[in-house]
Order: structure tokens, then sequence, then C-alpha cells
């Protein structure tokens, strides 16, 4: 079987680069994803006895290895979308749009997944099961993952557990970082409009200063979690975008905030919400002014199951060595939509080094980030061992 797997892993490696710089140099945002399912669904036709459904979530591509085995299902996940920043790399497969940039890996993570079902569609007769490959749009903010829930993806059949791979320069080349439990933060978006009757910034008594309310808001806003929250847990609150008069002679009638605020638990997300209403309202009402707030967006907890866990890590260990594995990696106050998966199903979300050298030193979602292409045969044979494996998990 090692030797069989290694073969084929080594017939897709090469080809998997190139898909991956192709999807590079064409990134596609959140539910546009429309060239990169059809690029997908190119390479998966041709895997003898793969079922592929398109327009999942709306863009999103499943294909189903195996349906006839009446073994317990796995599904694996790779995210499609790019974010909407400008590529500053200068190298032949950088992006060719503008303003648009695969800085998380997402094309490398396409790469992988795809080179996964080319190589475990090859070992049909050894599958313990049913495979589902997802490819799913608009994990960056938008939650694709609960659209594509929302299709159907895990039914017909429904998978025994779901595993979902991300590559990152913050760990050594090879090393698999995971851990139980909390692992990516529990999210929500907010806008706070602050309104009152605008003036002259020379007669500032004739109205409200909503700058300054404004600016008193983000202030108190910042103290919520420093004394409200246990100083032994994770949690804050950022507020990145303030726009307010485009003159500077005039206090303007409405300031707009808008931020994220982020934990690791649920209910103290749940907290950090009702306490943000109430000390937004009352900061601007005791300057005049009165305060709106609105939420949107957002994912939950991403918690890892313990069983899947420790086969993950137990599989990683028979490829990379037990020196390589890290099952206390941090959790982040970063979101991932994978946790809408892990509300309805048993799985684990997990870390795979890029290292820093390989990827020109940048982290992920900075404009000189780019997915080590020699972590992809690695990743493919994570993939597969995670399937073929797959019974240790009954």
């Amino acid at each position: 079987m090692s030797t069989e797997l290694s073969l084929l892993i080594d017939r897709v490696a090469e080809e998997m680069k190139l898909l991956r710089h192709r999807l590079h140099g064409a990134p596609e945002p959140a539910f546009e994803e429309f060239n990169t399912a059809a690029l997908i669904v190119e390479y998966l036709q041709h895997i003898k006895g793969m079922e592929i459904k398109t327009g999942v979530g709306k863009t999103g591509v499943v294909g189903l290895l195996a349906g006839e085995k009446i073994g317990p299902c796995i599904a694996l996940r790779a995210d499609m979308d790019c974010l909407r920043m400008q590529e500053e790399n200068s190298f032949a497969h950088a992006s060719q749009k503008s303003g648009l940039m695969h800085a998380c890996g997402h094309d490398g993570h396409i790469a992988c997944l795809v080179g996964a079902a080319m190589v475990l569609g090859k070992l049909h007769e050894q599958l313990p099961g049913p495979v589902k490959f997802i490819f799913q749009p608009a994990e960056e903010n938008i939650g694709g993952a609960a659209k594509m829930i929302t299709d159907g993806v895990l039914k017909d059949p429904v998978p025994r557990a779901i595993f979902g791979l991300h590559g990152t320069p913050s760990l050594p080349f090879g090393q698999v970082g995971l851990r139980q439990g909390p692992m990516m933060a529990a999210s929500k978006y907010f806008t706070i409009t602050v309104t009152g009757n605008g003036t002259h910034a020379a007669m500032p008594h004739k109205g409200v200063d909503c700058v300054l309310a404004a600016s008193q808001i983000v202030c108190a806003v910042h103290t919520i979690v420093s004394r409200n929250i246990n100083p032994l847990e994770a949690a804050l609150i950022s507020i990145p975008r303030f726009e307010a008069a485009k003159a500077p002679n005039v206090l303007p009638s409405k300031v707009i905030l808008e931020g994220t605020l982020r934990a690791l638990s649920n209910e103290t997300r749940d907290f950090l919400e009702k306490r943000l209403v109430e000390v937004a309202k009352k900061t601007a009402e005791a300057f005049g002014a009165n305060a709106a707030i609105s939420f949107y967006g957002g994912y939950p907890l991403l918690e890892n199951d313990k069983r899947c866990c420790e086969f993950v890590a137990g599989v990683a260990e028979g490829v990379v060595g037990s020196e390589n594995i890290r099952c206390d990696y941090p959790p982040s106050l970063g979101a991932e939509d994978f946790a809408f998966y892990l509300e309805e199903l048993p799985g684990a979300f997990w870390w795979l080094g890029l290292g820093n050298k390989e990827c020109n030193g940048a982290p992920l979602h900075n404009p000189c980030f780019d997915f080590n292409d020699n972590a992809i045969a690695l990743a493919i044979e994570l993939h597969c061992r995670l399937v073929l494996h797959s019974t240790a998990l009954d």
C-alpha cells in the first residue's frame, strides 16, 4: 500500500502544482468562484466512479467517490475563495486580477484535495467507504459552509467524520498542528451608527459632536474585555473602521464605526454582543448622541472532536513522525466557517506547516504570501491516509 500510494502521489504532484499556479493567477472572491469550480470539475470528471454535483451553496462542488460502498463515509473539505486585496508578488503565477489575491492559501487547499481525489480514484477497491470531496465557496467572512449545509452537502450519505486542512507558514514545513476542543474563535461583525445634529466645526455648541461621541465609544468598548471578561479567557473587540466627515470644518450628523468581536466560547461571544450594545448606547447618550448597533456575519466556535483529533495525529505521526505533531497547538481568535460542519458532525480542523523561507517569510493574508508547492504532495498523502485508515474511527 505504502509504495503504491507513493507512486500514485508522485504521478499527480507536479500536475497539482501547475493547477495551483493556474488558480493563483485567476483568483475569484466569495460566491464568484465559477471558473474555479469549472476547473475543479475538469479534473474530477476524469476520475472513474466519481459523482459530481455543482452549484452547491451557489458555486460549490461536491465529488462523491465509491458512493456504492456501505462503509462509513469520510468528508474532506477545501475552500475556494480569494481575498479582496492587491498582490505584491512578481512571480509568473501572480494574480492577474487587480484587487484579488489568494492570500490565504485556498489555491493550495484546492490542489491538495483534487490531487487526493485523483489518487484515491486509483485505489477504489481499497476504500473502506464513500469519500466526499467538498470544494466550498466563500470561507472568507461570508459563511459558504452554512450555505452548502443548507443545500444538503452533509446528506446522502451522511459522513462519519469531516476533516479540514489549512496551510500555515507559522509552523515549520511538514509539521501538523491541532488541538482538541476550541481551536478557532466564535466571531461576529458589527456596525455602530452614531447620530446627532451636525453643525459647523467652529460652533460645536450649536449641535452634537458625533465624532467625539464615537471616539468615546471606541475607548469605552475597549474596556469591555479588560473589565468584564476573566483575564484568563481569550476574547477581543476591535474597531478598525471609523468613518466621519469628509471636510475638516464639519461636525457630521452621522459617524460609522465597524468592527469585530471574538471569543473562545459561544457564551462569551454572546455576552460581548450584549455588553457592546449597552456600552455604545449609554456612552452616546452621555454626549447627547444616539447609537444604533447591528450585528452580521461571524462564525460559531470551532471545536474539534477529541477522537477525530487523536485520529489525525495518529495518521500524521506515521507520515511525518511524532516529533512533528503539535497536539497542543495554540487556539486562535481568527474564525473559520469549518465550524459550521463541526456543529453537525464530529471532525477536526488541522494546520499543515508550510515553513517560512519557502513562503517568502510572509504570513497568511499578506500581499506577498504564496502557498508552498513542496507541501502539496505531503498534504495529498495525509488526505489519502485519513480516508484509507478511517476504519480506526469505529
